[in-house]
C-alpha cells in the first residue's frame, strides 16, 4: 500500500515532504524526545544522537534504552542513519549545521529532514502542531496544546492591559554575566520573559548570548534578576541555589539595583527555562515578576501534572530558589 506523501513547513522555513504518518524517526536533538514522549509517540524514535542519549542515561527516557547512537547533532553518522532507514530525521533549525545541510548528506538515502526546535515560545505551538501532523496525531497535540495554552491566555489576558512603566526590567544571566540578546531568532530567554510581561534587559542585542557589561546591568537597573542553572528534577535540596543567590546577591556592582535592594534576585532552574522546558518560563516567570496578578497561579502544581500526564515521571525536585508561595504569592523564605 503506497503511503501518503504531505508537505510540512519546517522552523527552518523550508517545505519538506515526508511520508504520513511517519512511524520512525531519528533525532538529532534531545527536545524532539520530550515532545514525542508527551504525544505518546516516543517509540517511533528508532535512532538517537548523544544529548538525547543522556536523556536516555539519566532515566528520563526508558522506552529508548535500546537505540542506536547516531553521532551528535553536530557530527552526525549518515551511514548509522542510512543503515536505520527512518521515515524522517528531526534535528536543530537553527544552530549548524543546519538542516539543509544535513539533508545535503541524506539526499541519495532519500530520507527526509525537518528542523524544529521546541525552544521559542513564539514558535512553540506551531512546532508541536507540525510534530503532530507529521506522526498523524492531531487530535492528541492539539489537546496537549491547549493544556499550556489555558496557561498563557491566563498570562497574557492579566498583563495585557499593564502600561509600559508597570513591566518589570528583567536581567537573566547563565553563566556569570552571560546573557541573551532579544533582536535576532535568539536562545530563547528573552521571549520567556516578554511571554510573563516583563522586559529583557538587551531587546536591541541580535546576539543568541554574550558577555554583559557588569557596570552596564547596573545602570539599567533591573528589578529582577534571574539566573538559570543546572540541576532542577534531580536535585533533593536548594542548597547550591542557596549559595548561588548569596555570591549573586554581594556582588557589589549590582548593590545598588532594585533586585538586589528588594530581594527580587532568583535562582531558577534550566529544567523550566532551557531546552524543551521553556514552554514553563513564562509562567513561572510571570508568577515572580506580578505575584498579586496571579495569586491563583500554580507553576509546581502545573509542573507536576506534566510530569505525570505527559512524561510519566513522578514529581520531584528543586526548580525556583526562594521559592514562590502557590498560595500567597509571597516569598516563603
Amino acid at each position: 500500500m503506497v503511503r501518503r506523501i504531505i508537505t510540512i513547513r519546517d522552523s527552518a522555513d523550508r517545505s519538506v515532504r515526508v511520508p504520513y504518518p511517519v512511524k520512525t524517526v531519528v533525532v538529532l536533538w534531545k527536545n524532539p524526545a520530550e515532545e514525542m514522549k508527551a504525544l505518546g509517540a516516543i517509540e517511533r524514535i528508532i535512532g538517537l544522537d548523544k544529548t538525547t542519549k543522556e536523556e536516555v542515561d539519566k532515566g528520563l527516557y526508558p522506552e529508548l534504552a535500546d537505540r542506536p547512537l547516531v553521532g551528535s547533532c553536530k557530527q552526525p553518522n549518515y551511514e548509522k542513519i542510512a543503515q536505520l532507514k527512518p521515515d524522517v530525521v528531526i534535528m536543530l533549525s537553527s544552530y549548524p549545521p543546519l538542516p539543509d545541510e544535513i539533508q545535503q548528506k541524506l539526499k541519495p538515502f532519500d530520507i527526509p529532514v525537518v528542523g524544529l526546535d521546541f525552544y521559542r515560545v513564539e514558535d512553540y505551538f506551531n512546532e508541536v502542531k507540525i510534530l503532530g501532523s507529521m506522526l498523524g496525531l492531531e487530535n492528541k497535540a492539539n489537546q496537549y496544546l491547549e493544556f499550556f495554552r489555558a496557561q498563557y491566555r491566563l498570562i497574557d489576558s492579566r498583563i495585557r492591559s499593564l502600561p509600559p512603566e508597570r513591566r518589570k526590567r528583567v536581567y537573566f544571566e547563565g553563566n556569570d554575566y552571560k546573557t541573551y540578546g532579544g533582536a535576532g531568532y535568539g536562545a530563547g530567554i528573552p521571549g520567556i520573559i516578554r511571554a510573563a510581561g516583563g522586559l529583557d534587559l538587551y531587546p536591541e542585542s541580535p546576539a543568541i548570548e554574550f558577555e554583559a557589561d557588569p557596570e552596564d546591568v547596573a545602570v539599567k537597573n533591573p528589578q529582577v534578576i534571574f539566573k538559570g542553572v543546572k540541576g532542577g528534577y534531580f536535585l533533593k535540596n536548594t542548597a547550591e541555589f542557596e549559595r548561588l543567590r548569596n555570591e549573586l546577591m554581594r556582588r557589589p556592582e549590582l548593590a545598588a539595583t532594585e533586585a538586589v535592594r528588594n530581594n527580587q534576585v532568583y535562582i531558577i532552574s534550566w529544567d523550566v527555562t532551557g531546552g524543551a522546558r521553556k514552554k514553563f518560563g513564562p509562567i513561572f516567570l510571570a508568577k515572580v515578576l506580578y505575584p498579586d496578578l496571579f495569586k491563583d497561579m500554580e507553576p509546581l502544581s502545573f509542573l507536576k501534572e506534566y510530569f505525570e500526564e505527559y512524561q510519566n515521571l513522578r514529581f520531584q525536585g528543586v526548580y525556583l530558589y526562594p521559592a514562590v508561595s502557590e498560595q500567597t504569592g509571597k516569598d516563603k523564605r
